[in-house]
């Protein structure tokens, strides 16, 4: 591999640790730098004021901060794809910032990209209308034309030192995640993992794991009878497998910074299923 392709994958693969990196406790740091004990109420009652203003500040300047992070990945691995299937750089930067000129360029000098680009995208929304029960556009070209404007990128560059009236939104934080870490395999020339395949993978992995709990029960030949994944959403299969219910919880502490897609379908799954054993009890209780 290239010295340069090996630089453009740390650039994507920071900008998705960036995307990924746990919120800091501003409001906290704040609190307490205003040492609101030692001052009059008067001054307290200011201080707090300001501290709920800053940290209000801070959350936008986090916001536009990692939409900016996330524009400029997907743009940088969209221009190296098209550059490596022999486009100008002429031609490629006459794009700008503009990323739905570019993935439609890349649907045209580049179809196997495209369409695993697609798949991944296609893969995020339905993630997101299972965990969030929330609808989205379901074409990844309309998205983008949509999200994936100039604007986005240059309002949010200079949103705190101009005034506007019309914030350029971005794209939802797990698609923005999702393409960036589709896009870091592609320009290595890998073929990219969707947030399905991650889920099945960590399953598999999490309930051998934890097959210690209960030495009895086969745990591999249980995995060999299919897919993990949707056995493990069964309710009736979590409440009397402790394997089971032990492996949806490790994969949601060992994934919770570290890939969103997978630890959000657990923790769906979770609170599924507590959310049912509590419903179940209170009906054999009345």
């Amino acid at each position: 591999m290239s010295l340069g392709k090996v630089h453009l994958w740390a650039d994507l693969r920071y900008a998705l640790d960036e995307l990924n990196r746990p919120p800091l406790d501003i409001s906290r740091r704040l609190t307490d730098a205003a040492n609101l004990d030692a001052q009059h109420e008067k001054e307290a009652f200011n201080r707090m004021y300001q501290v709920a203003e800053f940290s209000s500040a801070y959350l936008g300047a986090r916001m536009r901060a990692e939409t900016r992070i996330a524009h400029e990945a997907i743009e940088k691995g969209l221009k190296a794809i098209l550059l490596d299937s022999g486009l100008s750089q002429k031609c490629v930067r006459s794009r700008g910032h503009r990323l739905d000129l570019l993935l439609e360029d890349v649907e045209l000098h580049n179809r196997t990209a495209f369409v695993e680009l697609e798949r991944c995208f296609d893969s995020t929304i339905q993630h997101l209308e299972v965990v969030a029960t929330t609808q989205h556009i379901t074409s990844m070209l309309e998205y983008f034309r949509e999200h994936g404007k100039a604007e986005v990128f240059v309002v949010n560059r200079y949103a705190s030192i101009e005034d506007t009236s019309k914030p350029a939104w971005g794209m939802i934080g797990v698609v923005y995640m999702e393409i960036i870490r589709a896009l870091s395999s592609l320009v290595c020339g890998w073929t990219p993992t969707d947030i399905d395949h991650r889920i099945e993978r960590a399953t598999r992995k999490a309930v051998l794991a934890e097959s210690n709990r209960d030495p009895v029960w086969d745990a591999y030949a249980w995995i060999e009878q299919g897919l993990v994944r949707p056995r493990l959403e069964v309710i009736g299969n979590l409440e009397n497998n402790r394997v089971l219910h032990a492996a949806l919880r490790r994969c949601a502490k060992e994934h919770k910074h570290r890939d969103w897609g997978i630890w959000s379908w657990a923790d769906h799954v979770r609170r599924n299923y507590i959310t049912t054993v509590r419903r179940m009890r209170q009906q054999r209780v009345g």
